[in-house]
């Protein structure tokens, strides 16, 4: 069950409203923390695309073809608003299977075709991945840490997940935590590295990049809204 805002001051996104589709891993963590902001602005609607049918990456990528291109699609991506779509995935063990790197690829050249598509717009990024190494809760650890944890402390638990929800008193609650929008883009920007190879150390996650997207379009309402909820 997906769990909302109770402040009851959900908005109805304008006519133009930036969309930002998130097409995730999880059925409930995900969608839970995207739900937050879901209405939060009238000039941004988020929508969440959970798997249906498995939830490694190119299963991800299967499902946006589905219903953000195929001929039956869901939902239009409308480039001439700026829309994105973002893949927002764990590391797991899909980086040495070799399932992140296409889909990556799969967001360039997507990116590259768009003004071959539409002569009117200029090509951005449209199409992003935001990886989190070991999972989605290293996003949710840096909302309340500013540094990243101490293997040994993680090792004594059975998950990465474990860890996480063991470590934030009470454990991470989806109806107000995300509200530290502007603090987790801090910490998880300061303690983001890539290796040799430009792929995630651990304990590093490139959704502080969605953030910032998030941010720059409901940073006064989640600005009101923190003064409600702290």
């Amino acid at each position: 069950m997906i769990q909302r805002r109770r402040d009851y001051d959900k908005r109805e996104p304008s006519r133009d409203a930036h969309k930002i589709y998130i097409v995730c891993e999880g059925k409930g963590t995900e969608p839970n923390y995207f739900a937050f902001f879901e209405g939060l602005s009238s000039n941004l609607q988020v929508i969440t695309i959970p798997p249906t049918d498995g939830t490694d990456p190119l299963k991800l990528m299967e499902r946006a073809k589905q219903v953000l291109i195929g001929d039956d699609r869901e939902f239009t991506v409308e480039y001439e608003h700026g829309d994105t779509v973002w893949f927002v995935v764990d590391t797991d063990t899909w980086e040495e299977e070799g399932k992140i790197a296409p889909l990556r690829q799969f967001c360039s050249q997507k990116n590259t075709a768009i003004p071959q598509e539409y002569d009117e717009i200029k090509a951005y990024s449209a199409w992003n991945v935001a990886q989190s190494n070991p999972s989605f809760e290293m996003w949710l650890y840096y909302h309340f840490y500013e540094n990243k944890p101490v293997s040994d402390e993680v090792a004594k638990h059975a998950s990465f997940k474990e860890y996480v929800n063991n470590t934030i008193s009470g454990g991470f609650n989806f109806e107000k935590d995300p509200v530290r929008l502007e603090t987790a883009i801090e910490h998880a920007e300061r303690n983001f590295q890539l290796d040799k190879d430009s792929k995630l150390l651990e304990y590093s996650s490139e959704v502080y990049i969605l953030g910032k997207e998030i941010d720059g379009f409901v940073k006064s309402d989640i600005k009101k809204l923190g003064n409600k909820l702290r």
